[in-house]
């Protein structure tokens, strides 16, 4: 009897070693992500680095148990729908978009596959969505509401610019989101006893029209607010303010090296990070509407000194020491 317990107990002990063994060999689940850009730059290399370093982390490996499917139109944004689309046939798994149009485009694609963004701005003011603790739908992702920080990014000029007393601001006339942006800069532009001058513009050669036009004087400033249209002549604007000696602040760290004087905005890889781990738990079921939005938490000042010696500002050294960087 007792031979035939022991037999029975080993056949038992073979099987759940052969059990463990079939499950331990199992190929691990391979999830599909997919990115939708609008063009490679700064901000885009910095999110998409974030991301990859934030799934490595909680156990995502390309090649392994993970695919990426890039999507980068390029700058050509009439191509985003088609990119999107192209993504949502290849059965991705979650979207991550970048900025305005590429979300937009996502969710005109898909009404079932998740997608996370990552925004400069409010999500809400932008209709992606109306409860950023509850999404509805599909959407969630990671924004930095720009808008309430136009006071901070005022202050910082400030001290950049000890003898400030104007600021000149440029936005697209027919875009909403970027009037409810300058209506925030103006507010808080009065708090601080600053004068605005808005340069409302429609097409890009007005934008052109009004930058080679300009007269300024001492103590004035150009405050870049978050605008498709503007930042597609950016490099312009920007060599045209260093021709007539005007401080800038942009919002993102790409825009000094190509010459503002400074700029003031989130850590887009730490939003990356941010936008894996919402990945990570829509991927393990989690509906988007138990993911709630996230704010960026980390925001970065970066000064380039190149620019403030061609335009004949010296910086504050407390100042100088404030921030993430100093290109020199």
């Amino acid at each position: 009897m007792i031979k035939i317990l022991a037999v029975v107990f080993l056949a038992g002990s073979l099987y759940s070693l052969h059990a463990s063994v079939i499950k331990a060999g199992e190929a691990p689940r391979v999830v599909r992500i997919g990115i939708l850009i609008p063009e490679s730059g700064s901000a885009e290399s910095q999110t998409i680095k974030g991301l990859r370093e934030g799934l490595r982390d909680l156990g995502y490996i390309e090649g392994q148990n993970l695919v990426v499917e890039l999507r980068d139109v390029k700058g050509d944004r009439s191509a985003l729908r088609a990119a999107a689309s192209d993504l949502v046939n290849k059965k991705i798994d979650v979207i991550l978009t970048t900025g305005t149009r590429a979300t937009q485009a996502a969710m005109a694609a898909t009404k079932k596959i998740p997608i996370v963004f990552l925004h400069p701005a409010d999500p809400v003011a932008m209709g992606f969505l109306k409860n950023l603790k509850r999404p509805e739908g599909n959407v969630t992702g990671v924004a930095a509401f720009s808008a309430e920080m136009s006071q901070k990014r005022l202050e910082i000029l400030q001290t950049l610019v000890p003898n400030l007393r104007r600021v000149h601001i440029f936005y697209d006339e027919n875009n909403k989101y970027s009037g409810d942006n300058f209506l925030a800069a103006q507010k808080a532009a009065a708090k601080l006893r600053l004068e605005v001058a808005d340069h409302p513009v429609k097409t890009a050669d007005e934008l052109k029209s009004v930058l080679e036009q300009m007269q300024v004087q001492d103590g004035e400033a150009i405050l870049q607010i978050a605008d498709d249209l503007v930042e597609s002549q950016g490099t312009f604007l920007l060599e045209r303010a260093k021709a007539l000696k005007l401080a800038t602040l942009f919002n993102a760290e790409s825009w000094i090296s190509k010459g503002s004087l400074a700029t003031y905005g989130a850590d887009y890889t730490h939003m990356g990070r941010h936008a894996a781990q919402l990945v990570d738990k829509l991927l393990k079921g989690a509906p988007p509407k138990d993911v709630p939005v996230q704010s960026a938490s980390k925001f970065d000042l970066v000064i380039n000194l190149r620019t403030a010696n061609a335009i004949g500002l010296n910086i504050p050294p407390e100042t100088l020491n404030k921030a993430e960087k100093v290109i020199r």
